[in-house]
């Protein structure tokens, strides 16, 4: 039984006894409802306490997990960003030495320029790479606003839309790597097929 509940049931016994008419009551009657409200009261209290404190470590291990989480996906994020950025930046250096070595040779004209469209792709990538660089901090930057002002959620659709774009910028500078890939190849496969 609450605390409430108990002196709440002792008001309605009161009210009970001064309905019958009786104005006194005995006093070794009120001491044991007096001692179990005592009882009661402390058991209570101490049960408070201990689900206060367990609430209080499942909170703090919620929230530690959320936030490693947290990390680990926007770590995750800027890995991926920088593979582009490596993968797509690597084959425009590889590609640009490529065709200047082609170029002054009459034959590597035709090579050389069968690869300015995988140039092209792999540059592009490198951009998709630095662009998602900039939605993802544009996303953060929703968000971090969004946390300031905790009793609104006006720039969390901005975040989202921004985290989106990332990704999609993400998965556009991979394929993008991927068709250079393949453009490549055909140029050399075409220019040294006998």
């Amino acid at each position: 039984m609450d605390i409430d509940d108990l002196i709440q049931d002792l008001r309605k016994q009161i009210e009970d006894l001064e309905t019958e008419g009786k104005s006194t009551i005995e006093t070794i009657g009120l001491r044991r409802y007096l001692d179990l409200i005592e009882s009661e009261k402390s058991v209570s209290q101490e049960q408070c306490k201990i689900d206060h404190a367990n609430f209080l470590a499942e909170y703090a291990a919620d929230t530690q997990w959320g936030t490693e989480l947290f990390k680990a996906v926007l770590e995750s994020g800027k890995s991926a960003l920088h593979a582009i950025l490596i993968i797509n930046g690597g084959a425009v250096i590889a590609l640009m030495g490529v065709m200047s070595s082609l170029i002054g040779n009459t034959g590597g004209k035709i090579l050389a320029s069968n690869l300015a469209l995988p140039l092209l792709y792999f540059g592009i990538g490198v951009f998709s790479g630095g662009v998602g660089f900039a939605f993802r901090y544009l996303s953060q930057a929703c968000y971090t606003e969004d946390f300031k002002t905790n009793d609104t959620k006006k720039y969390e659709l901005g975040g989202d839309m921004f985290r989106w774009l990332a990704v999609l910028a993400a998965l556009s500078g991979f394929t993008l790597f991927l068709v250079g890939i393949v453009n490549s190849y055909s140029a050399f496969d075409s220019a040294f097929k006998p």
